[in-house]
């Protein structure tokens, strides 16, 4: 990872990153997908205003990149601006983590194909390690992010009717349907408060009435050719 320039920061950076459990979830999402991860685990505790916990089996972090991993733009996706034509993954400001982490208490539980054991790092408000120990966890990373918005009590506030809860809750689960349908081939699992919540049967009826809209735009295009061709 490296630090991206201050010319490129000042043109790519964003003010506001995180601002609900949903967005949260969706940052750590992507940077799973962008590690390679085919199996990806979300869970809530509380409507994730206590524990929001995203774990994949991706190619997880390098020792030598872990104390710049949550600090702000430190990234390997660019190098500058120009870097953004041929981008190909979901992430590239090195914002995410940093920004998770100045507005919950973060972990990161993190290993390679290379390592021969999985490290939990516990991070600050500026995302730089505090502590670091061994864990028991496989390949990947799991990123967790516990009393969100701790230090911002007028954003938990918005926050503080069941409908607005539940709200969240349903649009996180709006995102992951999303996610597997473009990502058929990942294995997404959400459990809210230890009961896991079904994404099969949302997801499979989303495909289909995606491909019902494909066959139908394909009859619609032949039989406007056909038309076509007979009016000339």
């Amino acid at each position: 990872m490296k630090q991206l320039p201050a010319a490129t920061v000042r043109l790519l950076s964003s003010s506001q990153i995180i601002t609900s459990v949903v967005s949260v979830v969706k940052e750590l999402i992507e940077n799973s997908l962008d590690a390679g991860a085919t199996s990806i685990d979300v869970k809530l505790e509380n409507y994730g205003f206590d524990k929001i916990e995203v774990r994949d089996n991706g190619e997880g972090i390098k020792a030598v990149d872990a104390p710049v991993m949550a600090v702000k733009y430190y990234t390997s996706k660019i190098n500058s601006h120009e870097d953004l034509e041929n981008l190909t993954t979901y992430g590239f400001r090195g914002e995410a983590l940093g920004s998770i982490c100045c507005v919950a208490e973060v972990l990161i539980t993190t290993r390679t194909a290379s390592d021969n054991f999985s490290t939990q790092y516990v991070l600050d408000g500026s995302g730089h390690i505090i502590s670091q120990k061994p864990s028991h966890l496989g390949q990947g990373t799991t990123v967790t992010a516990l009393k969100l918005f701790k230090n911002l009590p007028v954003r938990k506030q918005f926050y503080s009717t069941a409908k607005k809860c539940k709200d969240e809750i349903k649009k996180v689960q709006d995102l992951l349907i999303s996610y597997g349908v473009l990502k058929p081939e990942v294995r997404l699992v959400f459990i809210h408060n230890k009961v896991s919540i079904i994404l099969d049967s949302f997801i499979s009826i989303c495909m289909g009435n995606l491909k019902l809209r494909m066959i139908k735009g394909i009859v619609l295009y032949f039989t406007l050719c056909s038309l076509q061709h007979y009016l000339q």
